[in-house]
Order: C-alpha cells, then structure tokens, then sequence
C-alpha cells in the first residue's frame, strides 16, 4: 500500500501579491471610489483601532474600529454650511451601530443621554424636547416602554407606566397649574378611569380651582332624616 503524503501547494502569485497590497497598520489618508477619506489603523485590510473616516454625506467619525465596523468608544459630527463639524453623538459602539451610553444631538433642539441597543434608544434615558418637556425613563425600541417621568414644559407632569411611546397602565398625571392629581388607568394615551383629589398646596398653585374637592365619606342610606 502507497504512503500517502502531504502535498506542498505553492500559494497562487495573486494570492501573494494580494496579501502584499494588504493595508496593515497606521495609515495617513486611504480614498475609496465613493469619496470617502479614511485615516487610521489597519489590521489585515480592515479598518481596526483608531481612526477617522470622513465621508462624502459630510459626516466625520472619529473613535475606535473592530473588523470595519465602528465598534468601542466613538464620536460622530456632520459638517455644517460653515465648514464646522457639529457634534451628532458621543458613546459607544457596537457592529456599527450605536450601543451602550451615548448622547445624541438631534437637528430639531432636543437631545437624549441614556442606553441604546441596535441604534435606537433602548434601556433607562432622558430625553429634553426643544419646548423645555423632558422624558426621563425606560426606552424600548426608541420609544417610551415601561415606568417613565414625563414633564410638560407648564409643569404638568405624568409619572407611571408606558407602552410604545403611549401612556398606558396605571399612572399618576400632576396637574400642577390647577393644583390637582389625577389617578388612574390609561388606555393608548386615553384616561378610562381615574380619581381626581386636590394637590396640598392647591391654593399656591398658579390658577386653583374656585373650590376645593370634598372627601369622599360613606353615609348610611337607612339613617333617618330630619326635617
């Protein structure tokens, strides 16, 4: 019986050439044909390490690269009609898109600080809206998802339970303006049952109600009336 032996394959002189052409390392400037620019660390023709890419839909990344992807601590900014890089999100990375903790500067005013997972908001985070309002609670799916704060910019606030960016579950809604509180149920944003009682410092509130809410006291139907 032949003794079977190892064959010697000689790589392909492509393959050589190809690996010889292989961006390794620090490099300056690296350009692709969409007009990307690219300046940082390489690892075996991929991006990985530190580095920044500046992109041709005018945004800049600067931070940490895995296999090509943006993965670790970064920072992403789009460049403004002054030649001025503004600053879009600050926080970590994963496979390319944002997660973890970050800080998001949206173009409308209204900014987010808290958890992401797959590039939405997702976890406990607080988001301030452009009128003063902020939300500050659990996220799912970049919306309001689970027990949540929500404060109107007049003061009027909602703490409770949330359901795809709606109010929804048992909740408690401050109508601080008329120095009142509202507990109950909500379906979809709609109250469906609630119980309204006075605020303690209602008359310090900015338009009180003419009068008081009275307790709720229980009476004996079968007591009997005088005249």
């Amino acid at each position: 019986m032949p003794f079977l032996k190892k064959s010697n394959k000689i790589e392909p002189l492509r393959k050589q050439w190809e690996k010889q052409t292989y961006k390794t390392g620090l490099r300056h400037a690296v350009f692709n044909i969409p007009g990307d620019k690219y300046i940082g660390e390489w690892k075996t023709n991929k991006k990985h390490g530190k580095g920044s890419l500046y992109t041709r839909s005018r945004t800049l990344y600067e931070g940490d690269w895995v296999h090509n992807y943006r993965h670790g601590h970064g920072v992403l900014s789009e460049k403004q009609s002054n030649d001025v890089y503004k600053i879009q999100y600050v926080g970590e990375w994963r496979n390319g898109k944002k997660q973890g903790h970050g800080i998001y500067s949206y173009s409308d005013g209204s900014w987010y600080q808290g958890e992401w997972k797959n590039g939405e908001r997702h976890g406990i985070g607080l988001c301030v809206l452009p009128d003063g309002s902020f939300y500050y609670g659990q996220w799912e799916n970049d919306k309001y998802h689970g027990l949540g704060l929500y404060v109107k910019a007049n003061g009027n606030r909602y703490e409770g339970e949330w359901h795809c960016g709606n109010k929804h579950g048992h909740g408690k809604f401050y109508h601080l303006k008329s120095g009142q509180l509202q507990e109950g149920v909500w379906r979809d944003n709609i109250c469906v049952r609630s119980n309204m009682t006075d605020i303690y410092f209602r008359q310090s509130a900015p338009e009180p109600t003419n009068y008081p809410i009275p307790e709720i006291s229980v009476t004996d139907g079968h007591q009997e009336q005088q005249f």
